[in-house]
């Protein structure tokens, strides 16, 4: 049906914007919420960037730690996404 394929697009969409993400953090030196922002998720506010890191941090596919004073916050891969991507450090 029509609204089976607009789930499984929409499914699609989702697995690739985390993908995006991912590579974006795995590649970027220091990842902060802006970076991966301007990178991956252009079309969202910075507060939504930030929920939707929040909620990869929680799946245990991001660590993040806060920068220094005023500093972002910044990502990096863990657990699960180091073994998707083969990161071995």
């Amino acid at each position: 049906s029509v609204k089976q394929q607009k789930v499984d697009y929409s499914k699609a969409a989702v697995l690739n914007r985390g993908i995006d993400v991912l590579i974006v953090i795995k590649n970027t030196k220091i990842a902060t919420s802006r970076e991966i922002q301007a990178q991956a998720l252009p079309h969202l506010s910075i507060r939504s960037v930030q929920r939707y890191l929040s909620g990869l941090v929680v799946m245990g596919l991001v660590s993040v730690i806060r920068g220094g004073k005023n500093d972002d916050f910044r990502y990096f891969l863990s657990g699960k996404a180091k073994q998707l991507f083969g990161v071995t450090e």
